[in-house]
């Protein structure tokens, strides 16, 4: 995790795993540690791929890889699935549920169900300027410019 996902062109592929629960200094250090191995070997077509990633507000793994010379595959694809899956046992937490929502209250991510997200609401725990995560996201243009966004803005506003 050295941030030199930040130079990486705007096309480049983008995953948000956001977890269930905030992840803590062990949590992050554990993390940086087995995806960092994995990101080493992460190969395509026998190519290593160039990738990086990030642990954002304590709650998202963002991970990011540079197609420039080459498509990934699907089995590279699937081995980053894989991966997540191990870590969801790892450390007791989700981080596959695209029912799980996320917003900024003050500088915290929260986690809700997105059954719950009306209700916040509701109860003026949110409001249409709440900024909300969009993990739908696919590429770096798409991170930089629209990860987070006003609820009005994003696609949560259909959930209310």
């Amino acid at each position: 995790m050295n941030n030199e996902y930040k130079t990486f062109p705007d096309n480049s592929k983008v995953w948000i795993f956001q977890s269930s629960q905030p992840f803590d200094e062990d949590d992050v250090n554990f993390l940086k540690v087995r995806i960092d191995e994995f990101i080493e070997s992460w190969d395509s077509h026998g190519s290593l791929l160039k990738a990086d990633f990030d642990v954002l507000h304590q709650l998202f793994i963002a991970v990011f890889v540079d197609e420039q010379n080459d498509r990934m595959c699907g089995s590279a694809q699937d081995r980053l699935l894989r991966l997540m899956k191990e870590l969801e046992t790892e450390l007791e937490v989700e981080l596959l549920n695209r029912m799980n929502l996320a917003y900024l209250k003050g500088n915290t991510a929260k986690v809700v169900k997105m059954n719950d997200f009306a209700k916040l609401l509701n109860d003026g725990e949110i409001d249409e300027n709440t900024i909300v995560f969009d993990n739908t996201i696919t590429t770096k243009l798409a991170f930089d410019k629209n990860w987070k966004l006003p609820l009005k803005e994003s696609w949560h506003k259909q959930l209310i």
